[in-house]
């Protein structure tokens, strides 16, 4: 449909997972990657509402990419959730979809009233929505809450501490148990050895949110490496 958009950082292209991606398809232009990204987002926002496209295989996102594997590498990097049921994008509502347009169009609104504000105050002004969306002052009222439990011993493990609160979110949805916290210590600890987590300062880690809604822990090549007699948390299990 004519006029229709999506939402894409400036800083899209510098983003450690599009330099993973990017990395992993043999590319030496990251730019690359966000060509066949933007595709990918575009047939999302068109023919999802919220990011799920059940029934859709990594095949197919492949012919809509343009190129074998890339719904591979995207998975790899954390951007894509690959499943028997379909695919998912985590994170949809936050940069397509309505709701995300909504926020953008709001945030360039604001952003405009202030700047003729301060420079001219003879200017004629846009009018100017009264308040916030409802979603953006529920989140604002939301009272803090404490980490969930184990989640404060996983963070201090991971060695890419970014994003903390979609990984409490990630956390939350996983509710880990002790034994299933010790196994995902533990594959902390055996990622932390292995080449591309150690490769140009640890910058193909995966965000924390994304290695934990993907299941890293049951990575075959984490599990291949762990230790046939002991783990230093035997104690905890």
């Amino acid at each position: 449909m004519a006029g229709d958009w999506l939402k894409m950082e400036a800083a899209t292209p510098d983003k450690p997972e599009v330099l993973a991606i990017a990395a992993r398809m043999g590319w030496d232009d990251p730019d690359l990657a966000v060509g066949k990204l933007f595709r990918v987002w575009r047939w999302f926002d068109q023919h999802t509402t919220d990011g799920n496209a059940p029934g859709v295989t990594a095949a197919l996102l492949d012919r809509i990419a343009g190129v074998s594997g890339f719904a591979e590498a995207m998975s790899f990097a954390g951007w894509l959730l690959i499943s028997n049921d379909g695919l998912q994008l985590p994170n949809f509502s936050k940069h397509c979809g309505k709701t995300a347009k909504e926020r953008a169009q709001t945030a360039q609104r604001v952003a405009l009233h202030k700047a003729l504000q301060k420079g001219n105050d003879e200017v004629t002004q846009q009018p100017l929505p009264s308040a916030l969306p409802r979603e953006e002052k529920r989140r604002s009222k939301q009272p803090l809450t404490p980490s969930p439990i184990g989640f404060g011993e996983f963070w201090s493990a991971y060695p890419k501490r970014r994003n903390r609160g979609d990984a409490e979110k990630a956390w939350r949805a996983l509710k880990p148990d002790q034994s299933l916290l010790a196994r995902i210590l533990e594959a902390v600890e055996v990622a932390k050895t292995r080449d591309d987590w150690r490769k140009d300062g640890g910058q193909f880690i995966p965000y924390p949110a994304s290695w934990l809604r993907a299941k890293g822990w049951e990575d075959e090549s984490a599990l291949a490496s762990r230790p046939a007699q002991s783990s230093v948390f035997a104690g905890a299990i």
